[in-house]
């Protein structure tokens, strides 16, 4: 039993874990050894219910496996968090994480917002976390209590995405060399030639078709057969690798996301009458800087790109912080509010049970009653006494006098 109200939000977050891996602490390769699919949250949630754990749910991306829940301790999740993905407990022990209480909600308030994220404001991890806790949902393993944590969550996190800076703006390569061109002159009616069709210019081909509406687009890659799969996918033209000058020659703009070692654009590709806008995406450098010597060709890089833009971005939402902040503190705060008068809803609930009884005792209303009027409607009277009741609760806590005061509310209504 709850001693009372000024301690009662603590005893029940004290109660709230997380545990786990992100980007801060290790690489994507080991975050993959912990990394939870949909059949392995099926074992956890077998897990967690012999451990009669109520509330339990995992947010797994590339950057970030956590285990949340309302347990007695955090050494429980991570046995079971290390039992469904087969990863060794002495690693996770080493490069993971664990939080407990208010900390653990600070943490889940800053991750829903994209604090957290390992792009400041990525705003994706939303819609990872709601598709986490559905999957959780499935499973009957989202309490009354942790419901409401979320209501509370996902309601900051709106707030800042609605009222701050924090998710504005571009803060990928792949967008700002978008953002780059559309500073351009009729890029649409341009020939555009992509060189490397892995998962970077995948990213800006879409974004060119997308955001230009151009199928004008053609793409190269070393293999061959990759970049001839992605033009079907696509709908865009692929050539072969070895065709590399030909293209150079015949389109305007040219966007290189190689990973090569040396150059595969030179001067030799070039002429002085050949007017060209060019992106080297590459990291390092795929496109031999003197080519900005071309009067008629302009040349820029990822480091121009990320220093104009991206860098742009972040300072942005950086300033946006504060007031993120702020929006969290004043949300927390209601809900430790909730928290503290949780213990509440069982107490109205059954004397709203009662009410009901006591309503079946009573004489019928008479013809003298008005249509619409709250007399008339039991369901109403019931519900304007609870209603009543639960804000002097919150006030005083003289509860039996409450309660008596209650029953004589609701007489009068009758």
């Amino acid at each position: 039993m709850y001693q009372n109200n000024v301690t009662l939000s603590t005893q029940i977050l004290s109660r709230l874990h997380v545990i786990g891996i992100n980007h801060h602490q290790t690489s994507a390769e080991v975050r993959g050894l912990f990394a939870i699919d949909k059949n392995q949250f099926n074992t956890i949630a077998t897990i967690a219910k012999e451990y009669e754990i109520v509330s339990l749910f995992v947010l797994s991306t590339c950057n970030r496996t956590e285990l949340y829940a309302f347990a007695e301790n955090s050494t429980i999740l991570v046995d079971i968090l290390c039992e469904a993905s087969g990863g060794s407990k002495n690693v996770f022990d080493e490069i993971s994480f664990s939080k407990n209480g208010t900390l653990a909600l600070e943490h889940l308030f800053k991750v829903a917002a994209g604090i957290d994220s390992q792009i400041l404001g990525d705003y994706e991890i939303l819609g990872q976390l709601k598709a986490a806790i559905a999957m959780a949902n499935a499973h009957q393993l989202i309490g009354p209590i942790m419901h409401r944590t979320l209501n509370y969550v996902l309601q900051a996190s709106k707030k800042i995405k609605t009222f701050t800076s924090l998710s504005s703006g571009t803060v990928s390569v792949s967008y700002a060399a978008i953002e780059y061109l559309k500073l351009q002159d009729n890029i649409a009616e341009q020939k555009i030639l992509i060189i490397g069709a892995g998962k970077f210019g995948r990213n800006v081909c879409k974004n060119l078709k997308h955001y230009f509406n151009t199928n004008n687009i053609t793409i190269l890659n070393r293999t061959n057969n990759i970049a001839a799969d992605f033009a079907k996918e696509a709908g865009i033209t692929a050539d072969l690798f070895e065709n590399l000058p030909k293209q150079v020659k015949l389109n305007d703009v040219i966007i290189v996301c190689t990973n090569a070692n040396d150059y595969i654009i030179t001067t030799e590709h070039f002429s002085e009458n050949d007017h060209k806008v060019i992106l080297d995406l590459s990291v390092p450098l795929n496109v031999q800087p003197t080519i900005n010597a071309y009067q008629n060709i302009t040349l820029v890089d990822v480091d121009y790109l990320s220093k104009v833009y991206v860098d742009k971005t972040l300072a942005v939402r950086k300033a946006a912080l504060p007031k993120a902040f702020e929006i969290i503190n004043e949300t927390s705060t209601e809900f430790i509010n909730w928290l503290n008068t949780y213990h509440l809803t069982a107490h109205l609930n059954e004397w709203k049970h009662k009410l009901h009884e006591l309503q079946n005792l009573l004489p019928a209303a008479c013809e003298m009653n008005k249509v619409g009027d709250i007399n008339a409607c039991p369901h109403k009277k019931v519900q304007q006494t609870i209603n009543k009741l639960a804000t002097q609760l919150k006030t005083n806590s003289h509860t039996g006098c409450q309660f008596i005061n209650s029953i004589n509310h609701f007489l009068e209504l009758n």
